[in-house]
């Protein structure tokens, strides 16, 4: 037999994990392409082979501090994209929590593009304000923050107490100071005239605050005032996560988003 040699698509490296009493055994390439920090683990020196954790099911690489789950949720849009990694098409995550664990890995690891994926698809799954913004806060994405008040803001209900709790007491009641901000914008006339008992005439001014039940304020936008109080600058609202390279021990588990 001739000298032989490693074809350039179909030969590949696996790596193998363990996370909690499940073994996965992928592709490495897109680990090591799409993740800063599995591309940093790689490099660093390795000793024997018998030694190299990963390569085989008697020393895989553990993964602490994560559920079977949440890291099966992470392979699926990982190894979407291409179905040279595994031979077929695998499906995506559907829900909330489903997607909110791969915002979780893909912010743990560095993993940009799933990153940025997984923010995508929260945005249009219809999570409530309060939920919005303790993942928001959780997992660093700048862009749902202000978008998230200023709906938290406007509703007709107040912040109650179990909200306040989720929110941390400082932030929600700057959020009660906002909404008692009701601004009206002037119409044709601000003005509307009554007469007094007396017979006087008496000029109200519909711009005014006024003691009563709360206005509508659904077709308000609170944003200027909320970026000035919570200090957020204007290119903020469209910052998804540029927040890279956070500290592992900044991510935490947040299963609580309705």
């Amino acid at each position: 037999m001739g000298e032989t040699h490693k074809h350039a698509r179909f030969y590949m490296n696996t790596i193998t994990f363990l996370v909690e009493d499940c073994l996965f055994k992928v592709p490495r390439d897109p680990f090591e392409k799409e993740s800063t920090v599995f591309r940093d683990m790689f490099l660093l020196p390795v000793g024997e082979p018998h030694e190299v954790e990963g390569l085989n099911d008697e020393m895989p690489i553990r993964l602490e501090g994560i559920t079977k789950d949440e890291f099966e949720q992470l392979l699926k849009v990982l190894l979407h994209r291409s179905r040279s990694y595994t031979g077929q098409s695998q499906e995506l995550p559907g829900d909330v929590e489903q997607w909110t664990s791969v915002l979780k890995l893909s912010t743990l690891w560095n993993f940009s593009t799933q990153r940025q994926t997984a923010i995508a698809t929260l945005t249009g799954l219809g999570i409530p304000p309060i939920g919005m913004i303790t993942l928001a806060n959780v997992y660093h994405v700048k862009a749902w923050l202000l978008s998230a008040m200023n709906d938290l803001v406007r509703r007709p209900e107040p912040i109650n107490m179990g909200e306040a709790s989720r929110l941390g007491f400082e932030t929600a009641l700057k959020l009660a100071s906002v909404r008692e901000k009701i601004a009206l914008h002037p119409a044709r006339c601000n003005n509307f005239k009554r007469r007094c008992w007396c017979g006087r005439s008496i000029v109200h001014d519909t711009s005014k605050i006024f003691v009563g039940p709360r206005p509508d304020a659904q077709a308000l936008d609170f944003t200027p005032i909320l970026r000035t109080l919570f200090g957020y600058d204007e290119d903020d609202e469209g910052e998804e996560g540029e927040d890279e390279g956070e500290d592992e021990d900044d991510v935490e588990d947040e299963d609580d988003v309705d």
